[in-house]
């Protein structure tokens, strides 16, 4: 796992290296510098972190939700986004706050109109689609919050959000801490682990908590945890699923 950890480390530097190096540049400039920096992928070219329990997990939740439309916070280099898109064959709005991926990524859409790349703060995205009514909250809505490279945490606001204005929603968050399988890597900021209790019962509401039934130890690419929050209209569904789980006696004291 340390290995696994220093990798994604790297891959996370390089990508902030070059997101700060290519800012002053011209936008074609940047971005044929980002498309000649395969580095920045990390070593799995594939979606979700190369972690193939983490696809058909996400195969199984296209399937049981049906989802109207997709959301997607960090659009990087568009890997899970493309996944997402071919699974669902549903509109996919993926949000990526750095510039320079988020023209990385339209232009890598160009041709496919179901994609649609917003180049906003997560949270304004979410804003901006209730607001515009993009994504009907009558229909079921599939989100997958990816992780974050800043010190500004958005994840608490986007699920309180999402939650309220979509009730048949279904939220994945990556990077998350799996309370009993330590094998799983997490996302932390100084003292701040992403954690369920770091979401907290007020964002949380009456969301059911799911987490990955693949041990880490059969899991591929970088091994990091995950935490899926069911509405409750949609937690039975979802909730039968063999590539998920409860954790009985599971507690939220933040």
């Amino acid at each position: 796992m340390a290995l696994i950890d220093l990798a994604k480390q790297t891959t996370g530097l390089l990508a902030r290296t070059y997101d700060s190096l290519s800012r002053p540049l011209h936008p074609s400039v940047a971005e044929l510098i980002g498309r000649n920096l395969p580095s920045l992928d990390g070593p799995w070219l594939e979606p979700f972190n190369g972690q193939h329990a983490r696809q058909r997990m996400f195969r199984s939740l296209v399937s049981a939700v049906r989802p109207a439309s997709l959301f997607e916070s960090g659009s990087y280099r568009g890997a899970s986004t493309r996944f997402l898109w071919h699974v669902s064959g549903k509109p996919v709005y993926t949000a990526e706050k750095n510039p320079n991926f988020a023209r990385y990524v339209a232009r890598e859409f160009r041709h496919v109109p179901e994609v649609k790349v917003l180049n906003h703060d997560s949270r304004d995205a979410l804003r901006i689609l209730h607001t515009g009514a993009h994504i009907p909250s009558s229909k079921p809505f599939l989100c997958y919050l990816d992780a974050h490279w800043d010190a500004d945490l958005p994840l608490r606001d986007e699920v309180a959000f999402i939650l309220q204005k979509w009730p048949l929603s279904v939220i994945v968050i990556d990077d998350f801490k799996v309370p009993d399988d330590s094998g799983y890597g997490f996302d932390a900021y100084g003292p701040t682990e992403l954690s369920v209790d770091y979401l907290g019962q007020s964002a949380l509401a009456e969301s059911h908590i799911l987490w990955p039934s693949c041990p880490a130890r059969e899991e591929t690419g970088y091994r990091r945890g995950c935490v899926v929050l069911a509405s409750p209209q949609l937690a039975d569904a979802v909730g039968e699923l063999p590539e998920l789980r409860r954790i009985p006696g599971l507690t939220v004291t933040g």
